[in-house]
């Protein structure tokens, strides 16, 4: 055979790179024994890379290189280096061919210059890829039945940590192997996802409770600092896992053989594994609900999804989910069942039916929202000062105490265990440097460590201090004092706040009456009394004062 410049395409999913070695070897040995010159510079692996995908860096390198004529044939140990997808293999093979490569398999003894190996590559190529799904169908049977004796299999998930359970053996590579493994539940993980689902059910929004735990650097599945993002957040709130339900074998991956990338598609619900087990259940099932709800809520105010464009027919209102004002999303208007909000932002603003902006109702009476809020609130205060009703806030207020005493003992369990983990870095640090592998980087990672374990040493004291403490529920006078300041205390967080009153009040339904004398005003029916609203600012003589934008609503002249 002449003399011919060749490159050398390897592959190895096993994570050895002795297998790269090994096949690098046996094709120099083929090359020197058919006068072929390997040029070193065209040495192209994959490692820990599945020969069945087409976006491996090594063989896109080499498709590149061939293109662009640096070398005349490709040594390859065998063709599943190549690809183990008979379809990628061929299509590789027939662009190296319009390159003018030619393709040597060194174990396969097949050369594609030679018109007679032609079918031998296509039975290689076939052999090759029923090996992989052979191996794929043990796989899968291997994962079958340690699910069915109740062990889990890959699915770390945060708030979660698998531990070792049965006879521990050693594999042939003298690996210690246990039975299997089992899934239990993480304290200090299981705490940060109790306070994202409290947190989202409370009102919070996604960004808040992101931006929250990016600020408070707290450690997410990936261990590093602002890992958080909404997605995450998501993914975390919809993940049944937290109730208890874990699901398996819901899905599987297929390659798309035009780019060789991954995609998910749903399995029949008969292949599906449950396991319900309340043992690793970490969120009440009350606050699941709730998240729930306002997940369904949330994505009905954004329009598009997957496959689809703008809004859905049944799409919600924003202010709905998030109230700008303590009353927005709550009213409603008598005449025509539709929502009465802010219309005009003159003067604080006023409240007004939408339906009847856009002329669809009679009801063109305003009234101003501050107006609206003080009555309300005021009369929700009457309603809540009663006696009997002081006595139900201060036993509330002394259960939650007791409540937060009680997970004080935990909390600080927690803050030990972070502390014993930081301690254990320092000691781990301290070792690597007395045997002189010290380096710069190493010793600021250490000084970061030990400030670490003073700021949590410091805060275990203070909530060791905070347990020999007795707590007592506020005085009675503090909760009154509070309660005559309600409106002032509710506007501080507006969106949470609004949320509760919907719950507190009900629809209320603001019916227009015109009495015998005097100005229209609506009459407010909510579940707590019929409330009286006047429809003008009672200092204002002038019943057009206000913005034009008023004046035009009334007569109906234009949208606001």
């Amino acid at each position: 055979m002449p003399s011919a410049s060749g490159s050398i395409l390897t592959s190895a999913e096993d994570q050895r790179p002795e297998s790269i070695t090994d096949q690098v070897s046996s094709c120099r040995k083929f090359a020197l024994t058919r006068g072929i010159q390997v040029l070193d510079d065209h040495v192209y692996a994959d490692e820990a890379a599945s020969g069945a995908r087409r976006d491996r860096t090594g063989l896109k390198q080499l498709v590149a290189a061939s293109e662009s004529g640096a070398f005349e044939a490709v040594l390859i140990d065998d063709l599943s280096r190549l690809a183990r997808d008979n379809y990628l293999m061929l299509s590789v093979l027939a662009q190296l061919r319009f390159s003018g490569v030619r393709v040597i398999s060194v174990a396969d003894g097949l050369d594609s210059d030679d018109d007679e190996a032609a079918l031998g590559i296509q039975i290689r190529g076939i052999f090759n890829e029923l090996q992989l799904r052979d191996l794929r169908k043990k796989t899968l049977r291997g994962q079958i039945g340690q699910k069915e004796r109740g062990f889990s299999v890959g699915e770390r998930t945060f708030g979660y940590r698998s531990i070792p359970v049965g006879t521990i053996r050693m594999d042939k590579k003298g690996r210690p192997r246990p039975d299997g493994y089992k899934m239990t539940v993480e304290p200090r993980e299981a705490a940060i996802v109790q306070d994202i689902f409290s947190s989202f059910a409370a009102g919070k929004a996604l960004t808040h409770i992101v931006k929250r735990l990016n600020q408070d650097n707290v450690a997410g599945q990936l261990r590093r600092a602002k890992a958080w993002s909404p997605a995450t957040i998501t993914r975390m709130l919809r993940n049944e896992k937290y109730i208890g339900r874990w699901v398996w074998n819901r899905t599987e991956t297929r390659r798309d053989p035009t780019n060789g990338r991954r995609r998910k598609f749903a399995k029949p619900e008969s292949s599906w594994m449950v396991n319900a087990d309340e043992a690793l259940r970490v969120v009440p099932q009350d606050v699941w609900d709730s998240v729930q709800t306002r997940l369904t809520e949330v994505a009905k105010i954004w329009p598009g999804q997957k496959g689809k464009r703008g809004f859905e027919v049944q799409h919600g209102s924003r202010t709905r989910v998030y109230p700008t004002h303590l009353l927005s999303g709550s009213m409603l208007c008598s005449c025509c069942g539709k929502t009465i909000a802010q219309v005009s932002g003159k003067d604080g603003g006023y409240y007004g039916c939408l339906t009847a902006a856009k002329r669809g109702c009679n009801n063109r009476l305003l009234v101003k929202r501050k107006l609206v809020e003080r009555v309300i609130l005021s009369e929700l205060h009457e309603h809540i000062i009663q006696p009997g009703n002081i006595e139900y806030v201060l036993r509330r207020a002394s259960e939650e105490v007791g409540r937060l005493t009680a997970d004080l003992p935990n909390a600080v369990r927690l803050k030990e265990a972070d502390l014993q983990a930081e301690e254990r870095r320092i000691h781990n640090f301290i070792e690597f440097i007395g045997e002189g592998r010290g380096t710069r980087t190493l010793a600021d990672a250490l000084s970061q460590a030990e400030r670490r374990a003073k700021d949590l040493s410091d805060e275990l004291e203070m909530m060791r201090r905070s347990c020999e403490d007795t707590l007592t529920p506020p005085p009675r006078v503090w909760i009154e004092e509070r309660l005559a300041r309600i409106q002032e205390i509710l506007e501080r967080r507006t969106a949470p706040a609004a949320l509760i009153l919907r719950k507190v009040l009900g629809p209320v339904r603001l019916e227009p009456t015109k009495g015998e004398i005097g100005r229209p005003y609506y009459r407010a029916h909510s579940s707590l009394d019929v409330l009286a609203l006047l429809d003008a600012d009672p200092e204002s003589g002038d019943p057009e004062s206000g913005s034009n934008t008023l004046r035009k609503w009334r007569r109906g002249e234009s949208n606001p």
